[in-house]
């Protein structure tokens, strides 16, 4: 989607803690944590505000930057992700965190986790998105994604009553976080755009132009360039 956008856009695309490139650390993972990075990297690079972009995990910690650093943030668009977790909700995802964490469960997790992704098409590995998003999972490790299932269920705390400009962005064909969801955390931020564009979870990865050309009118009317 980067590619997409073009070269209008400067973009910073920061692998979190136990992702990519980026070794977890010894600090317990939160995502008031993860949104401390994202602004040491933006105080690195000079960046002073800075619209936020976050897609499923992504989009949580984008609420969470939002939250603790209102200043700095122009606006924020939240795909594929959700808002604050009912009970039921955190009860779910901390079985999720506890099976992960079990012998054998990150396997299990995986075949769970990618069919939400991707669906049907989970299992196909000629795929290069399938087959990246099973490396990461894996190299991730466990305990690593239990401890970000645990964070997740924080993303609630960050809401605030004066949010920047917001659009939300959903899959129509998201299995993972489905359209009622996406409406859900739309409606609870004051004054947010809500829009569908064709894919799953990932769309913005498999449809990256359809996505993008959905994100393009927002960021445009935007008075911070």
């Amino acid at each position: 989607m980067a590619e997409a956008l073009g070269d209008d856009y400067r973009l910073l695309a920061p692998d979190f803690r136990g992702h990519g490139m980026t070794a977890r650390g010894g600090s317990a993972i939160t995502l008031g944590l993860i949104a401390g990075d994202v602004a040491a990297m933006w105080d690195a690079e000079n960046v002073e505000s800075s619209v936020v972009l976050g897609i499923s995990l992504g989009g949580m910690v984008a609420q969470a930057v939002s939250g603790s650093f209102p200043n700095r943030v122009d606006a924020q668009i939240l795909m594929a992700t959700r808002g604050a977790y009912d009970e039921e909700a955190i009860r779910g995802t901390s079985a999720r965190a506890a099976e992960v964490r079990a012998p054998n469960g990150l396997e299990q997790a995986e075949e769970m986790t990618m069919h939400r992704w991707f669906g049907d098409a989970s299992r196909n590995e000629a795929d290069p998105l399938v087959r990246k998003a099973r490396e990461q999972f894996r190299n991730a490790g466990g305990n690593t994604i239990g401890a970000y299932f645990d964070a997740m269920t924080e993303v609630g705390t960050f809401h605030t009553d004066s949010p920047p400009p917001t659009l939300v962005v959903g899959g129509d064909d998201d299995r993972s976080t489905p359209r009622a969801v996406i409406e859900q955390l739309a409606a609870s931020i004051t004054g947010a755009e809500l829009r569908f564009a064709e894919g799953g979870h990932l769309a913005a990865f498999d449809n990256p132009r359809e996505v993008a050309a959905t994100v393009r009118p927002f960021l445009e009317g935007l008075d911070c360039w």
